[in-house]
């Protein structure tokens, strides 16, 4: 409570303020409200949303940090009548809900608001969140009660002109609150409807002897933010700012006006301002952040949390380590419970463990661990995480930090497939009551809020999407500071500017609230206790805080993450015990697998979890890793700060070159010997610090969270510190301030060894299955992507490339997943577009009872025509899978309406006991019914695989561009396999056929253009034709034939890429012209002797006239060396393969010139 001050006349308090979390209504935020406050010189303010608490942490804290007094409230929607009754009654004039603020006294109103904010959702929904005078007269104490705006109840009874009923429902509110609990509220607008509910309220005060407060209803910061609050509306609405009929505010009055105005408005009734600064007098509430609620967990008798946890670790330890635990170990161990029992987090260990263990005993596939919680000892021994980690040098402090009061984060994975159950049983274990998942809230972020905005005001989409691809920075502010186009636009006074101003203004609010994926709160009591609760649109019960706040009121939150790589493992693991009878057990696979480096060495990885896409198969290649070590780094180094700064290449240099490897100090050595000298993981500049300066660890774990926000205050700080330690402990001066600047400049970059040495657990996995078993594991990799086409035609291709046959769909072979057929995979039914699982679940056991189709009939007969029916028949014929029972797929097709009735009067017979197949002892079937198939022609081959294409993703039973296939090789500067991030802005060539073409008209300019995707044998990429090129090419962009696509990468990752053409020629054009030269990129890093002797050897088998330019990837730049003439070769699709098995793929690129 605030110390009392001096009273003025005027004195006030604004008690009705919405933010932006009064979704697409409120224009302020939570720091701008704290802010204009302060500025208004006001003592405190309230946060009164409507229908949610979304705010409350936030703003509790922003203005507790600023010395204000926070007043916390709500803008409840009060059901007339019964919250459950849902019948409106709007002919009798009144509405579902109306508006009423409350606002917490103290610690008991605070927690009945999150109680009626709870049951607003979760009782009373309807359109809003309702509440109604039962719940209210249960929860009212500690809450001070106003009657709100024009849409309250009082002001709507006073409008109809029901002035008695008015009367009795402010005495009503009175009684149950108490005076100085419940005030008529004032507002004034310059609304004419306002007038007369004023006089009315007013008139009632009087007679009843109720207290009056004033309020402004803000809804922005400033007067002049009302035209952006006017846009926002329409955001709101989906409607356009020059609709007449648009919903808007009817003044420019909401906003948050300072006590002056407030003192103008309301000068006749001074005490309705004063009123204001009384209740914030009243105001006594503390609440207590920062203290961790963990659930009750019950422990055996005779030991309490600390002595239960104790007892787990050390039989997990013997688990781990057998029955002499190593010195280190113990030691470890003791420190980690010695901090754990301290900070009271026993608990939290131990319902985590429970989780695991529990899913480990239905046989749930568990993760190994991620993100920080693998440098716990304690959590190794219980079975939590399944990495050493004194073994990998994994830090507990960058974990748990013992000076630093926060609650310990795990993030668990569990098969994607069975997550669910792991989230029953945690709902089963503390009720369902104390568990819920968590909200998450979208803001409009510099690009959403330009086209949002542009929407508005009417912009074309087009011309929205050209500004917001201007948008580099992650900030409006940044943008048009650095981006002279955004400069420009903001130079065109009539569209440009407003455009830009109001989004200005508008970004950063939040847009909607979502669901967190993969987060769940579980608490001690009761939710709402703690917490109150939301219901989306589907019904289902989130958190109305988000993580952050839920971790600040001292909740325990868990991610349970449905991780798909575990149940690839997890299948690929029981069908190698089906196939073969042999029980792999993954967690005791020996970590220096030669045939599995072998495998990642030759970037053989598509499927490996972390290391597939193009631009890790490249790191790969280039680094050869070698042991588990160099895994843990190549998962650390993929991403943009290493790979920019230069830290990957020095890595790759240092592997290549071990006489490169040198350390600052031979004290170092220790903590970089695993990354060859160069800083790469957080937990190294901990080290160092350590070592060199004496930190502490909670001191270097200090540092390193102050490298990865780049609070430089910190950092500087702690130099200072550093550079006294080093002195201490006799280092250089020179040579400290040198390892501080390392320490500077690798720091932002350092990844988390401890997430690193996790994930790099599961890639090695995965890699070395798919190096021993592939046959399995592509199966189980095949299964795992039902519903994603593009995976299933890669990893398809990726099997071909192997070796491994991939068979067409049948219903006599298939099942649901794909299946193992002798040596090859059998396609599973579940990968076809349009047959759902009902479907699939009527002919599998239709098949199992008659053992086989053994004509189309058999197969009528047994399946269900409600399940399986025109779409899936139609699926079913496209994608080959019917071809078992008749091979003319174009007879089939055109039969469809015979065949749907034959299969309806077929079933009729058999509902009937007639003609039943499958019933009859010899197996006859007497029915009548027969299948009479039209007779037509066969498809040609190319509409036959345009049909697999539809309903597969690729082609299976051939490849429109089979006969091409030396072509594409050999004329394409890449495959479209190979195409990544990295030709980013590079012009490429590729053979190929287009599909899916689209030729449409630009919106503003009236011009033409065309969109298609451009197919090889194994891939596809969109690309886009400009009126330019589509005029001068229409002939050959609709032929259907195979052409060259020349143009430019725009590729924002190595999934979202397009082209945009610049050239085309005919397959016969590009035959006319030869191949001029042969260019072969390489990374200095990456040549070693042995690879030059080995293309020696290939270029002297592929003799030749055709000259040889190698493109030297030096740290200085690209080189270009021209061979001697006696490399010289002849091109042809096996010197292609014989390059591509040295160099990969996408080093290997021609010039094709005219003769």
């Amino acid at each position: 409570m605030s110390p009392p001050e001096k009273h003025r006349d005027m004195d006030f308090v604004h008690l009705h303020n919405h933010t932006d979390y009064s979704i697409l209504d409120g224009a302020i935020t939570v720091d701008k409200l704290v802010e204009k406050t302060i500025q208004l010189g006001m003592p405190a303010v309230a946060l009164t949303d409507h229908g949610n608490m979304f705010g409350a942490i936030d703003f509790y804290q922003a203005a507790k940090k600023k010395g204000i007094t926070p007043i916390i409230g709500e803008e409840f929607y009060m059901a007339p009548g019964s919250r459950t009754n849902r019948e409106a009654s709007r002919a009798n004039g009144e509405d579902t809900s109306y508006h009423l603020i409350l606002l917490a006294k103290d610690v008991t109103g605070y927690r009945n608001l999150m109680k009626l904010s709870s049951i607003g959702y979760t009782e009373g929904f309807y359109y809003k969140p309702r509440i109604d005078f039962e719940v209210l007269e249960k929860h009212h104490e500690g809450l001070i009660c106003s009657s709100a705006c024009l849409g309250g109840q009082i002001p709507n009874l006073i409008l109809r002109g029901k002035e008695n009923e008015a009367r009795e429902l402010t005495g009503r509110f009175n009684e149950l609150f108490g005076r100085e609990h419940f005030y008529l509220e004032l507002q004034y607008h310059g609304i004419k409807e306002q007038e007369t509910v004023n006089r009315g309220l007013i008139k009632i005060a009087t007679d009843l002897d109720i207290p009056l407060i004033a309020t402004n209803d803000a809804h922005y910061v400033s007067k002049d933010d009302s035209r952006s609050h006017e846009v926002l509306l329409c955001v709101q609405t989906g409607r356009l700012m020059k609709d007449e009929s648009r919903m808007k505010f009817p003044s420019n009055e909401f906003y948050l006006k300072s006590a002056e105005e407030m003192q103008a408005m309301f000068a006749d009734y001074p005490d309705a301002l004063i009123n204001t600064y009384n209740i914030y007098k009243m105001i006594d509430l503390e609440i207590e952040l920062g203290r961790a609620i963990l659930p009750h967990f019950e422990v055996p008798e005779g030991y309490n949390l600390d002595t239960y946890l104790r007892h787990l670790v050390k039989e997990g330890s013997r688990k781990r380590y057998g029955d002499r635990i190593p010195e280190e170990v113990q030691k470890r161990i003791d420190y980690e419970l010695s901090v754990i029992t301290n900070m009271k987090f026993s608990g939290y260990f131990l319902v985590v463990w429970d989780v695991i263990n529990h899913a480990r005993s239905k046989g749930i596939p568990v993760g190994p661990g991620r993100g920080s919680a693998a440098g716990s000892m304690v959590s190794y021994c219980l079975g939590i995480t399944a990495l050493d980690p004194l073994r990998y040098d994994l830090l507990f402090e960058r974990f748990l930090n013992p000076e630093r009061n926060e609650m310990p984060d795990m993030d668990l994975d569990f098969c994607a497939e069975r997550r669910g159950e792991v989230i029953d049983y945690v709902r089963e274990r503390y009720g369902d009551d104390h568990v819920s998942q968590i909200i998450t809230f979208n803001t409009m972020s510099a690009k959403a809020v330009i086209k949002d905005v542009a929407r508005a005001m009417d912009i074309p989409f087009q011309r929205a999407n050209e500004i917001s691809k201007m948008i580099e920075e992650k900030e409006l502010k940044e943008t048009l500071a650095k981006s002279k186009d955004f400069q420009a636009l903001y130079k065109d006074r009539e569209t440009g500017r407003d455009l830009i101003d109001t989004s200005l203004k508008l970004e950063g609010l939040v847009r909607s609230a979502g669901r967190h994926a993969a987060g769940i709160v579980i608490s001690r009591g009761p939710l709402t206790d703690y917490v109150p609760l939301y219901m989306d649109k589907d019904g289902a019960i989130s958190s109305q805080f988000e993580k952050n706040a839920l971790e600040k009121a001292g909740l325990v939150k868990m991610d349970f993450l449905g991780l798909k790589n575990l149940t690839i493992i997890d299948t690929c693991l029981r069908l190698i015990r089906e196939t073969t009878g042999e029980a792999v057990n993954i967690d005791t696979i020996p970590l220096d697998d030669k045939k599995t480096y072998r495998l990642l060495q030759k970037a053989d990885t598509k499927g490996v979890f972390q290391l597939e896409s193009g631009g890790m198969q490249t790191l790969l290649r280039r680094l050869g890793p070698t042991c588990f070590e160099d895994i843990i780094a190549i998962v650390a180094l993929y991403r943009p700060g290493p790979l920019n700064s230069g830290m990957a290449d020095d890595f790759i240099k240092r592997k290549r070159n071990p006489t490169l490897v040198e350390y600052q100090h031979p004290s170092l050595e220790p903590v970089l010997r695993d990354t060859l000298g160069v800083v790469v993981y957080q937990e190294q500049v901990m080290r160092i610090s350590q070592i060199i300066a004496g930190f502490t660890m909670p001191e270097a774990d200090k540092l390193r969270k102050a490298m990865g926000k780049k609070n430089m205050d910190i950092i500087n700080d702690l130099e200072a510190k550093f550079l006294k330690g080093a002195e201490k402990n006799s280092i250089n001066r020179k040579l400290a301030e040198s390892l501080y600047d390392m320490i500077k400049k690798f720091g932002e970059y350092g990844f988390n060894k401890s997430h690193s040495a996790a994930y790099a657990l599961v890639a090695y996995q995965t890699a070395y299955l798919k190096a021993h078993y592939p046959l399995p594991y592509m199966t189980a990799l095949l299964s795992a992507q039902p519903d994603r086409q593009d995976d299933v035609v890669q990893y398809i291709n990726d099997c071909r490339a192997a070796g491994i046959d991939v068979l067409p769909p049948s219903v006599n072979a298939s099942d649901y997943d794909f299946t193992i057929e002798g040596p090859s995979i059998r396609f599973g039914l579940s990968a076809i577009k349009g047959v759902g699982e009902k479907a699939i679940e009527s002919i599998v056991a239709a098949r199992k009872r008659a053992g086989t189709f053994n004509s189309l009939r058999d197969f009528l007969e047994g399946t269900e025509s409600m399940t399986v029916n025109r779409g899936v028949l139609e699926a079913l014929i496209f994608a080959g899978a019917m071809d078992c029972l008749h091979e003319n797929r174009a007879r089939l097709f055109a039969s469809i309406d015979i065949i749907l009735e034959a299969a309806r009067r077929l079933q009729e017979d058999r509902a009937s006991g007639q003609g039943n197949l499958f019933d009859m002892p010899g197996g006859s079937a007497p029915s009548a019914v027969s299948v009479d198939l039209l007779d037509v022609p066969e498809w040609h081959d190319n509409e036959k695989l345009a049909h697999e294409k539809q309903v597969l993703g690729l082609y299976i039973s051939g490849h429109p561009l089979a006969r091409y296939e030396q072509d594409i090789r050999m004329f394409s500067s890449v495959s479209l396999k190979g195409l990544s991030a990295e030709h980013n802005g590079k012009t490429v060539s590729i053979v190929g056929i287009l599909a899916n073409l689209q030729v449409k008209r630009a919106q503003k300019t009236g011009k033409r253009y065309a969109l298609a995707e451009l197919e090889d044998m194994d891939s596809s990429v969109e690309v886009i034709f400009f009126e330019k090129v589509l005029s001068k090419h229409e002939a050959l962009v609709t032929s259907g034939k195979p052409i060259m696509v020349t143009g430019v990468v725009e590729a924002e990752s190595d999934t979202l890429m397009k082209i945009v053409v610049t050239g085309i020629k005919s397959l016969k054009e590009v035959k006319q012209e030869a191949i001029s030269a042969l260019h072969i990129k390489l990374d200095i890093i990456g040549v070693d002797d042995t690879m030059l002797k080995t293309l020696e050897s290939v270029f002297t088998r592929h003799k030749g006239e055709c000259p040889i330019f190698f493109h030297v990837n030096a740290k200085e730049g690209e080189k270009v060396i021209k061979a001697h003439s006696t490399y010289n070769v002849k091109p042809s699709e096996g010197l292609v393969k014989d390059l591509t098995q040295v160099i990969g793929q996408d080093s290997l690129t021609f010039t094709i010139s005219h003769h």
